[in-house]
């Protein structure tokens, strides 16, 4: 059994209460397996999501037989990109059901056909041997390839109104996330030192305002706090950096660290650069409530008890991966804004991937180029002193390649 198959069921299928069924994790299994040898050319960011794919292929393939709830991708690529994987696989991968339908259609062969001619009586108890057999063991229903359509039905950015969805369109979900949280974050982040902690607060504070309870899926009961985003952000960020610095570095986020969040917080209305982003109308700080310790405390309890730490957002954090880094580039224009969420996310993921040559210590940033400077000149000071001294000749060149 593959854990990351039943993981990745899991979070196709969240308001599935109860026990997966063992017909799903059998086909998704299968499907796995299959792509590992059908599929087996993958680039590298692709692979991230094989076995992702592997498991909505088999929710879509069986949600009707066995009635599942409805499918919620959110795949670890951008919606592009996993369409045409999922496409991929979908046109590939088969199953035995499959296989026996295409056997089924196909023309016997003569020697098939004069055998029944010969022994009418061995073809009789063969073909009840095998009505039998096909008795015992079912074949699971399978679908033909869909069309394009089909295929691009559960990527569309207008989804039909079902019950238990939090929002239908990316405008109710806009009204769910005040447009001043983005530039929020990143103040934050940016003051603190944690700018590589930028994207998963963006996920994390997008999954808690618009997915269901992990704990309640079918919306029964409300949250225990409403509202006090900027409470909510706090919280968020204590949860995602310590997990960020692991456990060696966990002792720096002492009671002044989370003194100084709540302090920056409480001036992002203040800052000349949050308010050029965002602007000064009233509507567009809609959201917006002073922060205090008692409601980040709140939601620090909501985040524990309710299971939000048990969703993709925070599980994909890798422990101890580190804070520092880059800060994300921001545009004068606000285009940032328009921005998923997902997918600065998935970026981050992309980034991170196993085996990748992009990796941080070949990335420049300015800290690196700035140290580069100072070990240059140091360098070029003291070959200076060493011609000075009669050391060196002083016919080399030591200018800047």
């Amino acid at each position: 059994m593959s854990k990351p198959v039943i993981q990745a069921l899991n979070n196709l299928i969240p308001r599935h209460s109860g026990a997966l069924p063992p017909e799903l994790i059998e086909l998704a299994s299968s499907l796995l397996a299959q792509s590992r040898n059908k599929c087996s050319n993958l680039k590298q960011d692709e692979e991230i999501a094989r076995a992702y794919a592997c498991a909505n292929l088999a929710c879509e393939r069986l949600k009707t037989t066995l009635n599942l709830p409805p499918i919620e991708p959110r795949p670890p690529l951008p919606p592009r990109v996993y369409s045409k994987l999922y496409a991929y696989f979908d046109r590939t991968l088969t199953t035995s059901a499959a296989r026996n339908r295409a056997k089924a259609r196909s023309p016997p062969s003569k020697a098939s056909s004069s055998t029944l001619r010969s022994s009418p009586s061995k073809a009789t108890s063969s073909t009840s041997r095998t009505t039998a057999s096909s008795k015992q063991t079912q074949p699971l229903p399978q679908r033909l390839t869909p069309g394009k359509e089909k295929s691009f039905q559960s990527f569309r950015k207008n989804r039909t109104e079902r019950k238990g969805l939090r929002y239908t369109s990316n405008t109710d979900k806009d009204e769910r996330i005040p447009r001043w949280v983005g530039p929020a974050i990143r103040l934050l982040c940016r003051e603190m030192e944690t700018p590589r902690a930028v994207p998963h607060l963006l996920a994390g504070v997008e999954s808690v305002l618009c997915l269901p309870c992990p704990s309640d899926p079918n919306g029964e009961n409300e949250k225990g706090v409403e509202g006090k985003i900027p409470a909510l952000i706090a919280a968020l960020w204590f949860f995602v950096v310590v997990k960020m610095r692991g456990k060696e570095g966990q002792g720096k986020e002492n009671l002044a660290r989370k003194k100084m969040v709540r302090d920056v917080l409480v001036r992002v209305k203040e800052d000349e650069g949050v308010k050029d982003r965002v602007g000064d109308e009233e509507r567009s700080w809609e959201g917006w409530e002073e922060i205090v310790e008692k409601d980040v405390n709140a939601w620090r309890k909501e985040i524990v008890v309710k299971g939000w730490r048990e969703m993709d957002w925070f599980e994909n954090i890798e422990d101890g991966c580190g804070v520092d880094g880059e800060i994300q580039s921001e545009t004068d224009d606000g285009e940032d804004d328009d921005l998923s969420m997902s997918e600065e996310l998935g970026s981050e993921v992309r980034r991170r991937a196993t085996a990748s040559m992009i990796q941080e210590k070949y990335i420049m940033t300015p800290a690196k180029k700035k140290e580069y400077e100072e070990w240059r000149d140091m360098m070029l000071a003291g070959i200076d002193k060493m011609i000075e001294d009669g050391i060196l000749d002083d016919g080399m060149d030591t200018a800047e390649g």
